[in-house]
């Protein structure tokens, strides 16, 4: 039995009310978990007309609040995509468990402020390193590098010498509008909508 979840013989016997629940742990277990399938989902913005795709890592969701975090420099495409259009989509998937939960929201952006200054703190060395670069991300090069200087690369460095890193950190909070469930199932798939803009829960035709 996994921790934090409501757990059926099948998803056919739950209510859309526990079924919503049950995504928010399962988000939940992502964002504490490094190994669990939903730590790393793929995230979707506009940019110049067009969908544009990475991973990242989730590194909070709060459901009361209906919230999702990831980290990210501020210095990248994804975070001026998101100055400019603010809708953002994110995709998770379990294929141990078969769900696959599509989540849609609005992007808050975090700079140099108490919820970027309470995460940094927390953050690793090792994490940090990855503000440190020189150039801004998505930059070209003549070769293959990190874009770190040697030592920094090797994280022969002081937390000390890191804090240069903090004026590049930005939180990307989503501020989740809508949740589609799908559960991938041989004898019948299932699917449920949960649409936070008008407090509707709705089974759904795979």
């Amino acid at each position: 039995m996994k921790n934090n979840e409501l757990i059926r013989e099948n998803y056919t016997e739950y209510s859309l009310n526990e079924l919503e629940q049950d995504c928010w742990n399962r988000l939940v277990t992502g964002a504490i978990k490094s190994r669990n399938p939903f730590h790393t989902p793929s995230v979707a913005t506009l940019s110049k007309g067009e969908v544009s795709m990475r991973t990242v890592v989730l590194r909070k969701a709060l459901p009361l609040e209906r919230e999702l975090r990831f980290h990210t420099d501020v210095r990248s495409i994804k975070w001026d995509d998101l100055l400019i259009n603010p809708g953002i989509s994110a995709l998770f998937y379990d294929a141990d468990e078969r769900i696959q939960l599509r989540i849609k929201g609005k992007a808050v952006l975090h700079h140099v402020n108490d919820i970027t200054a309470k995460a940094w703190e927390t953050t690793t060395l090792s994490s940090r390193k990855c503000y440190l670069t020189l150039h801004s991300p998505s930059s070209f090069t003549n070769s293959s590098t990190s874009g770190l200087s040697e030592d920094i690369e090797q994280e022969k460095f002081t937390l000390l010498e890191s804090e240069a890193g903090f004026t590049n950190f930005g939180i990307v909070s989503i501020q989740v509008q809508s949740i589609d469930w799908l559960w991938l199932n041989h004898a019948g798939h299932r699917r449920a909508f949960f649409d936070y803009t008008d407090g509707s829960f709705q089974w759904m035709i795979p």
